[in-house]
């Protein structure tokens, strides 16, 4: 009983401290990631990937889950007013590169995850999704609309414990949905 209650105690520590991108930490209060954000600002605001390929994250960009940081939305730098078919795609392909050279595996592999116009029409929800081997880890990576002809790269890097439990608990909504639907 004392083991059980001791691990109780001690598991909800061990996910704190899981980076989810380099001194953003899994479970950090918002306090604490503002305080991390504005104090290595110029390692957040242009994050190359590589081949003149660079992001960057927006403080309010910052996903939250019970006021804990669960993810970090990033965006391709200098595409505040949209990207072009071409270099949204560009990106997405790189980035789905980039993340597989680090040992990253595929989780979801929608059929239109590089191809804006496709994506946005066909009411995808995940886009591609990739995980980190060791499962601390996930990369959701999807074109959105920002009106005729302009595209905006979403590049969500997430607990990988954290987005499981969205994607179950959508599952789980769709599978109650087709039971009551009465077919």
């Amino acid at each position: 009983m004392k083991k059980l209650l001791l691990l109780l105690l001690i598991a909800p520590v061990l996910g704190y401290g899981q980076s989810i991108f380099k001194g953003l930490e899994y479970g950090m209060s918002k306090s604490d990631a503002k305080k991390e954000f504005k104090k290595n600002k110029d390692t957040y605001i242009s994050v190359d990937t590589g081949s003149g390929f660079l992001y960057r994250i927006y403080q309010q960009n910052f996903i939250y889950d019970d006021n804990k940081l669960v993810g970090v939305l990033f965006s391709p730098k200098g595409a505040g007013l949209g990207q072009s078919y071409d270099n949204a795609k560009s990106y997405l392909i790189h980035t789905r590169n980039f993340f597989e050279s680090l040992g990253y595996e595929t989780f979801i592999d929608n059929e239109w995850w590089n191809a804006p116009l496709n994506y946005t029409k066909s009411g995808s929800k995940w886009g591609l999704v990739l995980n980190k081997k060791d499962k601390t880890t996930v990369v959701q990576m999807y074109p959105i609309s920002m009106g005729k002809n302009t595209y905006l790269v979403n590049l969500r890097i997430w607990h990988y414990d954290t987005w499981v439990g969205y994607y179950d608990a959508e599952n789980e909504k769709q599978k109650l949905k087709a039971e009551k639907s009465g077919f």
